[in-house]
């Protein structure tokens, strides 16, 4: 498996530049709720003293759909923002901020289909090794 310091690390600056990024576009509610979701990176480095493997993958693991759902729902703000054309308003015009946290969103679901590729598969298969070999 890759670098899980490199993917971590660079799942924390980009989701910084997220965080900058909203507040300086003025939106405080949300570049907080973005700034929760970058400290689960941050945790990955070092939780509870120890740097284990498992933990670190969990971590990627977990902000990484965070972030999956933070894209989401804006991209989903925006393509419902079309139904404003129908009772005469203007459509949801996408800033900076979120264009930037659609980059953070697609490397993470890049993230999360790579994890679930390789480091939970290889779980799986050495919790089945260890138990076939138990019982035989």
């Amino acid at each position: 498996m890759r670098s899980l310091n490199r993917m971590l690390l660079t799942m924390l600056v980009l989701s910084l530049i997220t965080f900058i990024s909203y507040l300086l576009s003025g939106e405080v509610i949300f570049s907080l709720v973005i700034l929760s979701f970058s400290m689960v990176f941050l945790f990955g480095f070092r939780e509870y003293g120890t740097s284990n493997y498992s933990f670190k993958v969990a971590h990627l693991y977990v902000g990484s759909i965070l972030f999956s759902i933070a894209a989401g729902y804006i991209l989903l703000a925006f393509l419902i923002s079309f139904s404003n054309l129908i009772i005469g308003e203007e459509v949801y015009k996408l800033s900076l901020a979120d264009a930037i946290l659609f980059i953070t969103g697609v490397y993470s679901v890049i993230n999360v289909i790579y994890i679930k590729k390789t480091a939970l598969r290889t779980d799986v298969g050495i919790q089945k090794s260890e138990k076939g070999s138990c019982c035989s």
